[in-house]
């Protein structure tokens, strides 16, 4: 087993303001989130929005500095690292935004700026970064010609392939993916998402990928972690949380994927009301308000992150979810 990225009970709060003279208030924006993350494996993160998702992206992608908790990269601890190690592990960590025309400067050439990362953290020479261009650029599926051209000039799926080609150029060991497919046609979002696990059987990278697509979770994700109010609700494998989800949350959100063929033995679960207000999150478990099987040790108690089987689960009650 390669372990690349660890985080433990990682954090990241902010302080929001209220109004004038009023002091001011804390946003939990991440909560405690641990996992480790093999080479070549994809942990998929899903929830809501307002989760969490986008900013646990930020924290590993060190973008943000947490507010508390571990991160390491590599072995390597991020809290305390002086600006030359950073430097160095920004190198193993990439990201691919959501949108990918925000995430290209329209006034630079696609080949310059697949060249950048190269002239920034290598001694390669010209003729070097250009040929390392070309090959990445045949391996996403963009031919010669598409060197000398502008972002504009390209669609939405190119431009994500030319995105994606940035983020490996330096062929990181961790790939941050924030909803890489969400803005681009279905039919379209088949030929990247199949690019990114090619890439990654090619590089044994390891993805964090992050969905609201629960189906496109299902075709990409060895591991799944189900995030609510920036605190883990569960997390394992893919398939064991697929066939026998442990947290009610979990157990609503598969139950509102969409599907050709309904099983009618596994009746739609609706969940009631909004998610809570984050300046003012419930007490005892944050999903008690909205949860059918809620008690009062739910209203008081916050849940422990445990095992359960196969899983991890924040659930007082999970036990009795096990299939027999």
């Amino acid at each position: 087993m390669s372990v690349v990225l660890t985080a433990r009970e990682l954090t990241r709060h902010y302080e929001v303001p209220t109004g004038l003279f009023k002091p001011h208030a804390l946003v939990r924006a991440l909560n405690g989130v641990s996992f480790q993350l093999e080479a070549g494996k994809t942990l998929a993160v899903v929830g809501e929005s307002g989760c969490g998702k986008s900013t646990l992206a930020r924290a590993l992608t060190l973008i943000e500095q947490p507010t508390s908790g571990s991160l390491q990269i590599g072995g390597r601890e991020v809290a305390g690292a002086n600006k030359a190690e950073r430097k160095a592990m920004r190198r193993d960590v990439q990201m691919v935004f959501q949108s990918p025309y925000a995430s290209l400067n329209p006034r630079q050439k696609v080949g310059d700026q697949l060249a950048e990362p190269l002239l920034i953290n290598t001694d390669l020479s010209r003729e070097q970064r250009r040929e390392k261009v070309q090959a990445m650029m045949h391996q996403v599926g963009l031919r010669p010609e598409h060197y000398q051209r502008y972002p504009h000039m390209f669609s939405g799926g190119q431009r994500q392939r030319i995105a994606l080609a940035r983020a490996m150029m330096l062929q990181p060991k961790v790939l941050v993916a924030d909803e890489p497919t969400s803005a681009l046609d279905v039919s379209i979002q088949a030929q990247v998402l199949n690019l990114f696990m090619d890439l990654q059987q090619q590089y044994r990278t390891a993805y964090v990928f992050i969905s609201h697509n629960l189906a496109v979770v299902r075709h990409v994700a060895d591991d799944v972690l189900v995030m609510y109010l920036g605190r883990p609700a569960e997390m394992g494998p893919k398939e064991d949380l697929y066939a026998n989800p442990l947290h009610p949350y979990t157990q609503a959100l598969l139950s509102a994927t969409p599907t050709i063929k309904p099983d009618p033995a596994k009746p739609r679960i609706k969940i009631a009301g909004e998610l809570p207000n984050p300046l003012n999150p419930p007490p005892g478990c944050a999903f008690h308000k909205r949860c059918p099987y809620a008690t009062d040790r739910c209203a008081t108690e916050v849940p422990a992150f445990r095992p359960v089987g196969t899983r991890q689960v924040a659930c007082h009650y999970a036990e009795r979810f096990v299939a027999a």
